[in-house]
């Protein structure tokens, strides 16, 4: 049987090792952080997990879109695209301010949990997220296309310079995924892949896909 050790068992075996620990890189107390606010991210942001995997499993490869849109064409990439979309305007919706309408309500944003903390360590991590979150145009797109009609953007009298790759967005949702575990468990890392059941995936969806477009190949 394997043995599993944690953290605390690995640092009474080695306490020259304590300066290790993570948790001793926290500016904050864990107890700060209101724990139903937490939950509740925690929930939103498992379903912004679920959505880009599969978006990953569906267009996140050459072959399994060259599949879909062969089987459609015209249906596949629009799908793909209000898939990002919906990504994006989720993950947005974090980079929001602590509170709206004046102060009078909070927000759940990553924002909030920095007022709840005071922490430095967690506003630096937030002011990286931020700058990708404005230097890809993410930020002006929810604002003026996503969530509102921007007359102007929407018109194309000043279009939007909006440029980032998937590989960006991925590591922009591990590092909001990151800031969540350091005010969960600093000592965690937890992967934002998440493991479908193979015959809800978008894999198996893909490899039906195939398996028509073989047969209507045949025909």
């Amino acid at each position: 049987m394997a043995r599993t050790t944690s953290w605390e068992d690995f640092f009474k075996e080695n306490p020259s090792m304590e300066h290790l620990d993570p948790m001793n890189a926290l500016d904050f107390n864990l107890l700060d952080v209101n724990q139903e606010d937490l939950q509740v991210l925690k929930s939103v942001f498992s379903n912004v997990c679920i959505d880009l995997t599969l978006y990953m499993q569906l267009f996140g490869e050459d072959e399994s879109c060259n599949e879909l849109n062969e089987f459609n064409s015209f249906v596949f990439p629009l799908i793909q695209k209000a898939y990002l979309e919906r990504i994006c305007i989720k993950v947005a919706t974090l980079m929001d301010p602590a509170a709206s309408n004046w102060g009078k309500q909070k927000n759940l944003s990553l924002c909030q949990f920095i007022a709840q903390t005071e922490s430095e360590l967690l506003k630096g991590k937030f002011e990286t997220l931020k700058k990708f979150y404005i230097d890809s145009g993410i930020k002006d797109w929810r604002n003026k296309v996503l969530a509102h009609s921007d007359l102007l953007t929407v018109s194309d009298k000043e279009p939007l310079k909006v440029s980032f790759t998937l590989d960006q967005v991925n590591d922009f949702i591990e590092g909001i995924q990151s800031f969540i575990d350091m005010m969960s468990d600093p000592r965690l890392a937890t992967d934002i892949s998440v493991v479908l059941p193979y015959d809800r995936s978008g894999v198996a969806f893909v490899a039906k896909i195939k398996q028509c477009n073989m047969r209507n190949k045949t025909k």
